[in-house]
């Protein structure tokens, strides 16, 4: 008997899962082949793991844009804790603290942007305003990444090249969603 009770509640958590990890599975996968700047597994793993992290059960393509920018809001926060970190490290030359200050400066602004893509996305269901939003967020990390490289005869390196690239693919993964959804009006 408890067999069995063990069996229905394993079966009744594991589809509560599975249809938002479906949507997942099925919105990246459409995703990925509408945007080349957005891979596939990346975009699986990272919404799969939200889901269980914040027990978080998708039922529409507006909910995983909710999720991602929430993700990548979360993500964003993280890199400011490391550049934080970053700027006490004192084998850093003065440029890479500059630019370090300049990239501190860049996600503060890219979160409050994501916070007005979700009020615009949320509120008023204003898709151009809700994009206009998560492609300024994914710029300050193209922006912060590249101007370590203005200095490359120098040698200079970013710290934040792997934080950048994956707050850019968080970034398009919510901008694939709304265009999905704008596909749809």
């Amino acid at each position: 008997m408890k067999f069995l009770t063990y069996i229905i509640i394993t079966n009744l958590f594991l589809s509560r899962y599975a249809n938002g990890s479906d949507l997942i599975v099925r919105s990246c996968r459409e995703a990925s082949k509408n945007d080349p700047n957005l891979g596939y597994d990346f975009c699986v793993t990272s919404l799969n793991e939200a889901a269980c992290k914040n027990k978080l059960h998708p039922k529409k393509l507006e909910d995983l844009v909710n999720m991602s920018i929430q993700l990548t809001k979360s993500n964003g926060t993280n890199i400011i804790s490391i550049i934080s970190h970053d700027l006490q490290n004192q084998t850093h030359s003065e440029y890479v603290k500059g630019c370090l200050r300049d990239c501190l400066d860049l996600y503060n602004d890219s979160l409050s942007f994501l916070d007005n893509a979700m009020v615009a996305f949320n509120t008023s269901k204003d898709l151009d305003t809700a994009n206009i939003n998560v492609s300024a967020a994914l710029d300050d990390s193209v922006t912060c990444e590249d101007q370590f490289k203005e200095r490359k005869e120098e040698n200079e390196t970013s710290p934040l090249t792997e934080e950048n690239h994956v707050y850019f693919q968080l970034n398009v993964i919510s901008l694939s969603f709304i265009q999905m959804i704008r596909q749809r009006y």
